[in-house]
């Protein structure tokens, strides 16, 4: 096996694959940040109405689920870059592979070390909008409002008041 020495676009790539990786990072941080921000939201908005109105009304409701679904198309948002990063990070991965000589050592069609499956990170955009709304970490989304649904219709029975 021979050795390995970096050429310019080596260095070059992976000079990018770290900027992408420390984008990735705050991205992370970031959708970390904004779920804790929409339970603080939440919360503060509707200590506000019912301070204001002294009473439960549908306002309340509206305001939980408006405060939710903004966040989550911002948390989306963020999630969707975070897979396109992630993306053309594997892209970087695997032209350092093929110029380098890891790829004597790594067995055709090998994932060793595989940032994101390409299949993740391409395709049809509606389909990767979908994904990036519909995962599992934005399940507290979802949950917030499940729970305000229930609160509500508990509400309009007369169960809470």
């Amino acid at each position: 096996m021979s050795s390995y020495s970096k050429t310019l676009n080596d260095e070059l790539d992976w000079k990018l694959l770290d900027q992408l990786h420390v984008a990735v990072s705050q991205f992370s941080g970031f959708c970390f940040e904004i779920k804790k921000f929409c339970v603080t939201t939440g919360f503060v908005v509707i200590s506000l109405i019912a301070t204001l109105q002294k009473s439960i009304d549908a306002s309340m409701f509206v305001a939980g689920a408006v405060v939710a679904v903004c966040f989550w198309i911002l948390d989306s948002t963020a999630y969707y870059y975070q897979v396109k990063i992630r993306g053309r990070m594997e892209e970087i991965r695997r032209n350092l592979l093929e110029r380098g000589s890891e790829k004597e050592s790594l067995p055709k069609g090998s994932k060793a070390s595989e940032i994101i499956s390409v299949e993740r990170s391409k395709g049809n955009a509606f389909k990767l909008i979908f994904k990036a709304g519909f995962n599992s970490s934005m399940w507290i989304y979802a949950i917030i409002l499940m729970v305000n649904l229930v609160v509500f219709i508990l509400h309009l029975g007369g169960l809470v008041s």
